[in-house]
């Protein structure tokens, strides 16, 4: 059939599909069909280009990588045949400061990322000059920071431009930045109408200027992502941001790594109460943790991940004026709540209890990271409500009982709980310690468990039949002292085969190393696997004979 003679429609279709299913192979022979479709397919691949292994940085693609960001910039001044800037969803300018960094000594690559028109966007260091005396001399080098922030203005200047004269909105709606300058930020913003999220490492470049440039110019912003936000104003200025977006706007807020917010930033999220459905907070420090009770109102939450910073642990019982009440009344009026997390969160067993009995939380998702042990009346209350989550289709728990192991010991009141989970696909129990017949006894009450780690006492060939038992099992992470045979392991794998576990994956991470495999028997094994399940076995050893005999002939070297 004549390619002309293909619905337009129909061909937009098609290349959405195939952008979807990340099919960018396909997509560019399509882009080749004719000069008609071109623009359909090149637009398709540009707006996921950030999921297309020319991204990743890898060095078999790295050619591709930078002939990917030349013809996004060079499309900014009007230098490619298509307005590929304008196609992108996503703009990563971690992803090329990456690519800049990656070529900053290598001739060749510079020479062709920075050829022909894209010398304009090439900034050195202060002090340099582009050409070299003699042809060994070192490159001078880039000032990269100053390289990114001409590339950005060059394709926010033009996306805005030409919304403005075609009267239509663009495509870009992320933007992603490491180093994006105080006073630059609400000019790019303001040039982005379609922006819905923003993503940036600092997060002290976050000033009023830049909420109100949200505020007035993306009405549908959304999402703000931090890596840190460290700074003697943090506090007052975050929330100042928070205070200046639009009420009731912001659907997200997560801060990844060290920060300085506290009791005003976190009041001030009480503006977003009733759109705020995702909020992630990571290493909080005592100040921000007994402020936690701070923001009441925001009650509409999906997702809630709270973490104290593990170099400051506060233990919440210390303080006073029932806070701890009040934070498990506000959680437990999150009735839309599915996702929670708590990590380092000391003295929190009565907040866990409250939230596990409450009849309006029906969670589908739980982490509890590094919990300390409560007296044995709270522990006991506390993993006797776990049972009563009957929709919990993930389950992470590690807690530290106070000793150097950090393995807490899974009284009965845990165990009964995880079985009476029926609902349950991913349980990690890496940092709790199982006994054989706990392991067994899960292995056959939970019929839909497809991901399984856990820890505890040491395990032989016998265990492998009750853990070949559980029907969807797709990975599956001993982190036990093991000893387990060939013989075990070679019948481990014929007992795996089934449809609903072709691919699983079993990772042995303590199998003892007096008894370590021969490499033609590991080999053998994993051949094994391959073979018949189609999956894949990896064996770490305790105690390796083979890594302590380089440690003894090292010391005798030494």
């Amino acid at each position: 059939m004549d390619s002309s003679a293909l619905p337009q429609e129909i061909f937009l279709l098609l290349c959405e599909e195939l952008a979807a299913r990340r099919d960018f192979g396909t997509l560019f022979n399509c882009a080749l069909v004719s000069r008609r479709f071109a623009s359909i397919a090149l637009e398709q691949i540009y707006s996921v280009q950030e999921y297309s292994p020319a991204s990743t940085g890898d060095a078999v693609y790295k050619l591709e990588w930078l002939q990917l960001w030349r013809s996004i910039i060079l499309s900014s001044i009007k230098k490619t045949a298509y307005p590929y800037c304008v196609y992108v969803r996503s703009l990563s300018l971690g992803n090329l400061e990456e690519c800049l960094q990656d070529i900053t000594r290598d001739k060749n690559a510079r020479d062709i990322f920075f050829g022909g028109a894209m010398e304009q966007f090439l900034v050195l260091r202060e002090g340099q000059s582009l050409f070299a005396d003699a042809e060994e001399a070192q490159l001078p080098p880039l000032d990269t920071k100053a390289t990114i922030v001409k590339c950005a203005d060059s394709i926010t200047k033009f996306i805005k431009r030409l919304a403005d004269d075609t009267g239509t909105a663009v495509s870009l709606a992320h933007l992603e930045g490491t180093s994006i300058p105080h006073d630059i930020l609400p000019t790019w913003i303001a040039r982005l109408g379609t922006l819905t999220s923003l993503r940036i490492r600092d997060g002290s470049v976050l000033g009023v200027e830049a909420a109100s440039a949200i505020a007035e110019c993306c009405p549908r912003f959304v999402d703000l992502t931090c890596f840190y936000y460290q700074s003697s104003t943090a506090d007052d200025d975050l929330a100042a941001f928070f205070g200046t977006l639009r009420p009731n706007s912001l659907r997200s807020f997560e801060v990844i790594s060290q920060n300085s917010i506290g009791k005003k930033a976190l009041t001030a999220l009480n503006s977003h109460a009733t759109s705020l459905r995702s909020l992630v907070l990571r290493n909080l420090t005592p100040q921000a943790m007994k402020a936690l009770n701070s923001f009441p109102d925001c009650t509409s939450l999906e997702k809630l991940l709270i973490e104290n910073d593990l170099y400051n642990l506060v233990n919440l019982t210390d303080y006073p004026g029932g806070m701890l009440d009040e934070v498990s009344a506000w959680i437990c009026k999150c009735k839309s709540l599915r996702d929670l997390s708590f990590s380092h969160f000391i003295g929190s067993h009565p907040v866990i209890g409250d939230i596990l009995n409450s009849p309006n939380i029906r969670l589908t998702s739980l982490s509890i990271i590094s919990i300390h042990s409560g007296t044995e009346p709270e522990d006991t209350a506390t993993w006797t409500a776990l049972g009563f989550q009957e929709h919990l289709e993930s389950l992470t728990l590690g807690l530290h009982d106070g000793t150097a192991n950090f393995l807490m010991e899974a009284k009965p009141p845990l165990v009964d709980s995880i079985c009476r989970l029926k609902n349950m696909v991913s349980l990690n129990l890496m940092q709790v310690h199982l006994t054989e017949e706990e392991v067994e006894r899960i292995a056959a009450e939970l019929p839909n468990l497809s991901e399984f780690s856990f820890s505890g006492e040491l395990l032989e060939d016998h265990a492998l039949l009750h853990l070949s038992s559980i029907p969807k099992l797709k990975l599956l992470c001993i982190n036990s002292l093991t000893r387990f045979s060939f013989d075990g392991l070679y019948q481990f794998g014929y007992w795996l085969m089934d449809p609903d576990r072709t691919g699983i994956k079993v990772d042995i991470l303590n199998q003892l190393g007096d008894i370590k495999f021969s490499p033609s028997e590991y080999d053998q094994l994993q051949k094994h696997f391959i073979k018949h399940p189609k999956g894949r076995l990896e064996i770490t050893y305790f105690m390796d004979p083979d890594e302590l005999h380089e440690i003894d002939f090292s010391d005798v070297s030494d």
